[in-house]
């Protein structure tokens, strides 16, 4: 399950989008700094091919892929000291970051900590992760100088180090720079914040309907992904029934809805595929990352498996949808065999084959 950390200046939405994610009723108030402490969930991926083979298959279970969210308190805006500082330690520990910028006007939830301009917050954030990067690497730039000294061996990583460091202190973020692999081994320790693959959500008035202004994607990092939404509008959709929901938002011009676009702007971050298993046990959907192997694959469903791989049959559970289930879509010729090298893709269906 991919781990992810939600942070933002005050006021910009950060935990209605985490409510409107994981069905939660985390409190929220109209002025800064209401959330003290980290709100931690998981959001279950809405995922309508898993639950009709499931119907299909007769499974007893159904496993959908989760994303496991932590809401931080909210960051301090320029000259002002804030409640996240001592939190963004948590933030090493997570997979991805979404960064919820405010571009919303509401009489009744002060922008005065945060104000209304996406570039603005942005760049503001962006300072102040580069700044807690900087402190770490400071640090320890100093004693991967001496531990060099001692051991020349180590003279890459201490001049990967003292390199990242001085990126750093000028407000830079270190996936702006290309790293070596051995360069990168030499940070894993330090679980730099600048190195985390990061989705920007622009939180948007409810009947905001202009174009985002091209200059947020210049002031960020090449490569991140943005997701445009309405997060007061998605938790209130998030407590409808699902056919509710959809009509709710299709109804209003937000498609998907926020949960189906974070987690492709998530997925996408961090480079990860779903694939499934199928049976009249469980129907079981699982995460893992682009290029995984079949047998990678099956240890995912258990050691023995990955173990004892002898082969798997595949299928994308599209055609197994369309064909009415596993064993007709079988019958009919469309699962094929693949061997333990065989890369999964998106959307494959596996059964596992294995002797131990």
């Amino acid at each position: 399950m991919a781990t992810v950390g939600i942070l933002g200046l005050p006021n910009v939405g950060k935990t209605t989008l985490f409510n409107a994610l994981t069905g939660l009723d985390a409190p929220t108030a109209p002025h800064p700094f209401s959330t003290t402490e980290p709100n931690v969930g998981v959001a279950k991926i809405p995922d309508v091919l898993l639950d009709r083979v499931a119907e299909l298959e007769g499974s007893k279970r159904t496993v959908h892929a989760t994303l496991e969210l932590s809401d931080l308190p909210a960051m301090a805006g320029p000259g002002h000291k804030g409640l996240a500082a001592q939190f963004l330690g948590r933030l090493r520990d997570v997979d991805a970051l979404v960064i919820v910028l405010r571009s919303f006007d509401d009489p009744g939830v002060p922008a005065d900590e945060s104000g209304v301009d996406p570039v603005e917050q942005a760049e503001t954030l962006l300072l102040e992760l580069a700044l807690a990067d900087a402190d770490v690497f400071a640090r320890r730039a100093e004693k991967a100088a001496k531990e060099a000294t001692a051991d020349p061996a180590l003279k890459r990583a201490a001049a990967a180090i003292a390199r990242a460091a001085g990126l750093l202190e000028q407000g830079g973020h270190l996936r702006t720079a290309e790293w070596m692999p051995d360069e990168l081994d030499a940070f894993r320790d330090l679980a730099p914040l600048t190195l985390k693959p990061t989705v920007w959500v622009v939180n948007r008035g409810e009947d905001d309907t202009e174009p985002l202004d091209s200059g947020i994607e210049a002031a960020v990092p090449d490569g991140d992904v943005f997701v445009e939404l309405s997060a007061r509008i998605e938790e209130e959709a998030a407590g409808l029934d699902p056919e509710d929901r959809t009509e709710l938002l299709e109804g209003l011009g937000f498609g998907v809805g926020a949960l189906a676009n974070m987690v492709e702007a998530t997925h996408a971050a961090l480079d990860l595929i779903v694939f499934y298993t199928l049976g009249a046990k469980e129907s079981h959907a699982r995460t893992v990352r682009r290029g995984t192997t079949a047998r990678e694959a099956a240890g995912k469903v258990h050691s023995d498996m990955e173990r004892g791989f002898i082969r798997a049959e595949v299928a994308a559970l599209a055609d197994v949808v369309d064909a009415g289930g596993w064993e007709a879509l079988k019958a009919g010729g469309g699962v094929r065999l693949e061997g333990a090298d065989y890369v999964v893709a998106e959307g494959d269906a596996l059964q596992i084959r294995f002797s131990v």
